[in-house]
């Protein structure tokens, strides 16, 4: 059964946040000076199981959900992740698994386990290679150097055409652009600038920190010849370039925003659905899966919450030239 929102939106993709721990602590994301020693994380009895996420996934595969995200936090902190991954290959309507992480566990043990699992693709989060701004942004005690060790762990585990994401903030890294095209021109990776979001409440969002798309463009075309590609597919994020050869996306949330082909739903840790990255609301399906409810009442409650979906955010957070910030999930929340 295929069900739609309000702007005729089908949903097809589901990001999946199996943790909210993270061994980083971005300056966009979990600044370390609200996620310390005194944050209080969920209990390991407050996060879904990995029955629960199926049970959940296998109702919205029967909506035409065809792609599951797993994200975090850093969901490799998730123990045994390749075993949740074996058995979402086995719902005959999903046809892509993928993750987001920030590659510094993947070991090669842990990336031959995710590929032999089934895991279809991998998206590694690095915002510099200069390691004293990979400190500073990252928050960390880690190096560039062990997130392009677990992308080669991958790369020979078998991962193909692993993206490679970068928030771009203003005055931070954006001198950073070039070096990232430069080193992964020829690696088979895809590099993707992600405009600086107001996901979350915590990481002092300022228009003004944001470098657009057309920043972000003229900057490369100091160097490259770019020439724009066609998308891959309807409700893809990224738009994308080619540059001699290699290839480049822009995630534009601030500047192009794409709410209109958006097809996603995400599912927190602790088992809240949101509608929309930037939603207020959530709705709680894991009060629904520890119940007696049955599948079909679940399916049920579902269908209602995404036909009654009209979020688009992006497109409206600018409305009358003036921004007005409202309470958000976080991103470490969310999943991304």
């Amino acid at each position: 059964m295929i069900i739609t929102d309000k702007f005729a939106r089908k949903l097809r993709d589901i990001r999946i946040s199996v943790t909210d721990r993270c061994n980083f602590r971005c300056t966009y994301c979990m600044p370390k000076e609200i996620y310390n020693s005194n944050y209080n994380f969920f209990k390991k009895s407050e996060i879904l199981s990995f029955e629960e996420i199926l049970r959940i996934t296998k109702i919205l595969a029967s909506f035409g959900v065809k792609k599951v995200r797993l994200t975090g936090g850093e969901p490799l902190l998730r123990n045994n992740i390749h075993l949740l991954i074996k058995e979402l290959t086995k719902i005959t309507e999903i046809k892509d698994i993928s993750m987001t992480t920030n590659g510094v566990l993947l070991s090669k043990k842990r990336a031959h386990l995710l590929k032999e699992a089934g895991l279809n693709r991998l998206t590694v989060s690095l915002d510099s290679l200069d390691p004293e701004k990979f400190h500073k942004i990252s928050g960390s005690k880690y190096s560039p150097h062990d997130v392009l060790k677990g992308v080669q762990n991958a790369k020979d585990s078998g991962f193909e055409n692993i993206k490679i994401n970068t928030v771009v903030k203003k005055n931070i890294n954006e001198k950073d652009i070039l070096s990232m095209l430069d080193y992964f021109k020829d690696s088979g990776c895809i590099v993707r600038f992600i405009e600086f979001m107001d996901v979350g409440n915590v990481n002092l969002w300022e228009k003004s920190d944001v470098l657009s798309l057309n920043d972000i463009i003229n900057i490369i075309s100091e160097k490259y010849s770019v020439s724009p590609l066609e998308r891959n597919y309807k409700s893809e994020v990224a738009k994308r370039w080619s540059y001699d050869g290699g290839e480049f996306g822009i995630i534009s949330s601030i500047s192009k925003p794409f709410c209109g082909d958006c097809s996603r739903v995400r599912l927190t840790a602790e088992g809240k659905l949101f509608t929309c990255l930037f939603a207020s609301n959530s709705h709680d399906v894991k009060k629904l899966l520890r119940s007696s409810e049955s599948n079909i009442s679940i399916s049920n409650y579902l269908m209602d919450m995404w036909s009654e979906r009209d979020d688009r955010y992006s497109e409206t957070r600018m409305s009358k030239n003036s921004y007005k910030p409202i309470k958000k999930a976080e991103m470490s929340y969310i999943g991304g």
